[in-house]
């Protein structure tokens, strides 16, 4: 029995030591892996086969490329299967373009902590479907037009004229002031009169002495737009008003009607915009500068400052999990005076880098060459 114990207590302190071996010679061989590189997480051009060197360039520690390595392979590969599943829910709920992401061939992903974020300056903005507008500036005056306020009067008191000899027994009349109505409308339209103005001054049924003399009512603008926006414009359209008569906010106004004739000199079109009330002496003749909003509708956009351009793609940084950021080729549907629609390459509610990404395009583009650098050799070995 005694015998049996002792082989028992034996066998027992036999396991236990091997297991404790195998655990320490497992420690030894993980922390006591070979590093064959260490770079400058800013400066990749910086390397050494030393550890706790420092970066003549910036000063920060250089760390174990192999590692950095690995770990942006392994998140590649581990998001891949995630970015998939997004792009297919996305694609369900209308925020994707249906397209693969495509990656500039000379820009590798790269991976920044946070307070070296903060020391560059990165700065981000979410990927948003919003309605766009854009800005069309123009040269304008305020109007001083006797020839329209006469054409309206005359206007005004032919239709006078027609209800009073509405129930004339005299058919020659009747005719003849119909004609004279005709007439006064057709002189109106083509002075740039759309229907809607012309049914506008008939209700009103008075003609604004705002063209032809000075007033804070009913005051409107001529400008002149160039034939290419001309078809942008639309009666309605919101209008900020400028000049060196108008101090501080610039004057509101609206969009009245568009004229359909165009100069042949100026290859321009008479836009009418009505200013909203105000205190301010208004003269005619005065000159102005327009800025008409025009709605282009809803589209998926970005800052124009998050736009890198190489002259043959536009590309963006987009910032994944655990600092990473990956370059991104974009197709682009048109632009504004601040954002970007975004035809394809981006998908809602992502983030692309608005500040410092020439320093991230710098980074990402060596830390590219070393890739293919490395890749070459060991290709050749």
């Amino acid at each position: 029995m005694k015998i049996l114990i002792i082989i028992i207590t034996f066998s027992f302190i036999t396991i236990s030591c091997s297991k404790h071996k195998g655990h320490n010679e497992t420690n030894d061989k993980s922390s006591t892996k070979a590093v064959s590189k260490y770079v400058c997480p800013m400066h990749p051009q910086i390397s050494s086969d030393r550890p706790g060197q420092q970066c003549p360039i910036c000063g920060m520690d250089l760390v174990p490329a192999d590692e950095d390595d690995e770990d942006l392979e392994d998140e590649d590969h581990s998001e891949h299967d995630h970015g998939s599943m997004k792009m297919k829910k996305d694609s369900l709920t209308g925020n994707a373009d249906n397209s693969d992401h495509v990656q500039p061939n000379d820009r590798a992903t790269i991976r920044l902590k946070l307070d070296k974020q903060q020391i560059i300056g990165v700065k981000t903005d979410r990927v948003e479907r919003k309605t766009l507008f854009e800005n069309i500036k123009a040269p304008g005056r305020i109007a001083f037009d006797p020839e329209l306020y006469t054409a309206q009067s005359e206007y005004l008191e032919a239709l006078r004229q027609q209800r009073k000899v509405k129930n004339s027994p005299l058919q020659d009349v009747r005719r003849s002031t119909d004609e004279m109505v005709m007439s006064s409308k057709t002189r109106l339209q083509v002075l740039g009169l759309g229907n809607t103005e012309i049914k506008t001054l008939v209700k009103k049924g008075s003609v604004s002495d705002g063209l032809i003399v000075s007033g804070n009512n009913d005051n409107l603008i001529y400008a002149d737009i160039f034939e290419s926006d001309l078809a942008k414009i639309k009666p309605g359209q919101k209008v900020k008003i400028q000049a060196s008569f108008i101090p501080g906010e610039p004057l509101n106004g609206e969009v009245v009607s568009v004229d359909q004739l165009i100069d042949p000199k100026t290859r321009s079109g008479k836009v009418r915009i009505k200013i909203d009330k105000t205190k301010l002496s208004i003269r005619p003749e005065a000159f102005v500068t327009v800025e008409i909003s025009v709605p282009l509708g809803e589209h998926i956009a970005i800052p124009l400052e998050a736009i890198l351009d190489t002259g043959k793609d536009l590309f963006v940084f987009v910032k994944k999990g655990k600092g990473k950021f990956e370059p991104r080729i974009i197709t682009k549907l048109f632009e504004t005076d601040e954002d970007i629609a975004v035809l394809k390459g981006l998908a809602v509610d992502e983030e692309v880098v608005t500040s410092a990404n020439f320093m991230i395009d710098s980074e990402s583009r060596l830390k590219a060459v070393i890739k293919g650098a490395s890749s070459s050799s060991g290709h050749n070995h």
